[in-house]
Formats: C-alpha cells, sequence, structure tokens
C-alpha cells in the first residue's frame, strides 16, 4: 500500500521555516549552509587525497613542501663519471680535449640518474641544479715540463667559456716523471641548453703525454648533482 504525504512547510523545532513549497513545484530552501571545512582534529580515520594537500605530482620521489606544493625529494639523484681513454701528446693545449672521452665502464662502476652527455669534448647536463664537478689530468714526460694545467671551463650561453678552475703541475727529472693536476667547482646549472663545461689544458712542453686509459681513470671528470637550484 502507497501513502503520500502533503506539507507546504518543515520548519524545525523552533518554528524556522527549513523548506518551504508554493503548491506548484517550486521549492525554496532555508537550511543553512554547509561548512566550509572540517578540523584536521575531527579526521580520525581514512585517508585524504593527495591532491587535496597541495599542488604538483605526489608520487614516491616527492614530499609537500611547507608551500604547500609537492616538490622532488633533497639528497643526491644524479652522478656519472667520464675519462679520457687514449694518450695523446704533441701539443702545446688542447681547448678543449675534445674526442676519445667516454664514461666509465669498469670495477663495478655505477652511474646514478641520468647521465651527463659529451659531444666533442663539450659535457651537457641531464637536469638543472647545482652541480659539483670534479676534474684531472696525469701527465708525463722524460725530461722536463714547468707547467701542465687542468683546466675546468664553462660557459653560461653555449657560447663563451671562462676558467672556472685552473690547476697546475710540474715535472722537472732526468727520467721519466709523472705529475696530476685536479680541481673541482660548483656550477649553478640554470639552463641546460647554455650551461655546459669543457676540460682544458695547457703544456709547457709538446713532448709530454697526456694519460689515458679505457680500464681504469687517469684524466676525467666526475660530475654530481647535489641539489635544486
Amino acid at each position: 500500500m502507497s501513502s503520500t504525504i502533503q506539507v507546504d512547510n518543515i520548519k524545525d523545532i523552533g518554528g524556522n521555516t527549513m523548506i518551504s513549497s508554493n503548491g506548484s513545484g517550486t521549492f525554496t530552501n532555508s537550511l543553512p549552509a554547509p561548512t566550509s571545512g572540517i578540523a584536521a582534529s575531527a579526521i580520525d580515520s581514512g585517508t585524504i587525497a593527495t591532491a587535496r594537500l597541495g599542488s604538483g605530482t605526489a608520487s614516491s620521489s616527492t614530499f609537500l613542501r611547507g608551500d604547500q606544493t609537492y616538490a622532488a625529494a633533497g639528497g643526491i639523484t644524479a652522478a656519472s663519471q667520464w675519462r679520457l681513454t687514449t694518450n695523446f701528446s704533441g701539443v702545446s693545449s688542447a681547448n678543449p680535449i675534445a674526442s676519445n672521452w667516454e664514461l666509465s665502464d669498469t670495477t663495478g662502476y655505477g652511474s646514478l640518474g641520468s647521465n651527463m652527455t659529451e659531444s666533442s669534448g663539450i659535457f651537457t647536463f641531464p637536469s638543472t641544479g647545482y652541480w659539483h664537478i670534479w676534474a684531472v689530468i696525469n701527465f708525463y714526460i722524460n725530461g722536463q715540463s714547468l707547467y701542465n694545467s687542468c683546466a675546468i671551463m664553462a660557459t653560461v650561453n653555449n657560447s663563451s667559456y671562462a676558467n672556472a678552475t685552473d690547476c697546475y703541475t710540474s715535472i722537472n727529472t732526468s727520467g721519466t716523471g709523472y705529475a696530476s693536476a685536479s680541481g673541482d667547482f660548483i656550477f649553478d646549472v640554470t639552463n641546460t641548453s647554455t650551461h655546459k663545461v669543457r676540460l682544458d689544458t695547457a703544456i709547457q712542453n709538446n713532448g709530454t703525454t697526456v694519460q689515458g686509459s679505457s680500464i681504469d681513470l687517469r684524466t676525467g671528470m666526475t660530475f654530481i648533482r647535489l641539489g635544486d637550484t
């Protein structure tokens, strides 16, 4: 059996109209507006959708910052090491050392994250950020070479390069002498298209040999991303 309830007003216990009808299908809602939020203390179970907490992409590799945006988690996220594979000599300078580079691949080597890329001695960063760059060049000669440099060169416009480091060593011996020069630099890479580096050397005696190897690092560069720019 069906039944029908017909009213033109619904009132609360205080006599205040909550819903009224004009008898023609038009209703007036006088209920108070719902609250715009719930106190955090009232949430005692369940989960809140990550999109409600902040903007950006929530994932296992991001965290929610104080400004309510998701950002990449801190810590080192990229590291790679490159080496010169072949000796060269007979030059007074190499600006840059332009050939025979390879990503290290022996003795348990492992890269972290995305690798640097290299073309004709120019190194391009896989992402923006603060990057620590370390470079070393090993030299040998039978005799004397009073200056032999290891220079990390950097550009911020993909055109003009300037010294970021310029370190020297010397060899002065009656037999075959060996020496190395090394230096490091922290580079604020704000644009991967314009911010690049290369490795240069200047040699006093062009009979000096710059050492390379395909089995260990004798001349090379290490790149470690420290954090966001």
